[in-house]
């Protein structure tokens, strides 16, 4: 009996990896995995996982008899699969809240870059946006607010208005005001071009925003573009994409990068 189970599994996997499988059957199969985590063991060591991705940088893989399957596109899934399940191995499903970030830390805030070489002084811009780090760490995120609309409304020019919107919407979002504080983080990440770090913290910041006012779909396009920056937020992008994923019954991962998790 339990042999003729494990079959099964293998056969979902495979029409699962050639795009053959329903999206009831991929449900059942992820309900299989979560009810049943001690499959997985067994599942990466018959696919050679391990085996196949350490030995795929330095050589060519060899041909496993393993009934028709596609070997690298399999161990893609099972490392996928492995990572996801261990996410909800305890609680399943697993609350949103525990990938979301709830408070912005103060030292996200953008400042001034530094004394510029060309004048040996600051900028009235770089002064207005340390006055606004200077008013958060305060507690006064109001008067925080006006700093960063003085730069946004007077200074209409890059690296400032990233940062300001940036700093912005993270005032906002401490403060619970998402709906607001999305719109700050979007104006942010378009106007970031020149800074890969700012970028990333507006998406990453904005995808959380937007979950937290239920725009799913909306949030996975944006956490996935902080996780493609591949910066800081690379592997908490990853976890909440997974997340996300789950959530919405996208189980498709053509079109993403493995992060293998350390």
């Amino acid at each position: 009996m339990e042999n003729t189970r494990e079959q099964k599994i293998r056969k979902q996997i495979d029409a699962y990896v050639k795009g053959k499988l329903s999206e009831e059957g991929i449900q059942s199969l992820w309900n299989e995995f979560a009810k049943n985590p001690e499959l997985l063991d067994l599942l990466e060591v018959e696919a050679g996982t391990k085996a196949l991705l350490s030995e795929s940088k330095v050589k060519k893989a060899t041909v496993h008899p393993l009934s028709g399957w596609t070997w690298h596109i399999a161990a893609a899934a099972v490392v996928l699969i492995v990572a996801m399940v261990q996410l909800f191995r305890v609680n399943t499903p697993t609350d949103m809240d525990e990938f979301l970030v709830t408070n912005i830390e103060p030292g996200q805030i953008e400042t001034a870059d530094g004394i510029r070489a060309d004048d040996l002084k600051i900028s009235e811009a770089d002064s207005l946006l340390n006055l606004g780090f200077k008013a958060v760490i305060s507690g006064n995120g109001e008067r925080a607010l006006e700093l960063f609309d003085i730069v946004i409304n007077n200074y209409d020019e890059e690296p400032y208005g990233s940062k300001a919107f940036l700093n912005k919407g993270i005032v906002l979002y401490n403060e619970g005001k998402y709906p607001d504080s999305i719109n700050s983080f979007r104006e942010s990440a378009n106007r970031a071009e020149h800074s890969r770090m700012i970028s990333e913290k507006a998406y990453w910041y904005l995808g959380n925003a937007l979950i937290n006012v239920g725009e799913l779909e909306v949030a996975r396009e944006a956490v996935y573009e902080a996780y493609r920056l591949d910066g800081v937020f690379r592997t908490a992008a990853f976890r909440l994409l997974q997340k996300l994923n789950y959530d919405l019954g996208k189980y498709d991962y053509d079109n993403f990068d493995i992060q293998q998790l350390n």
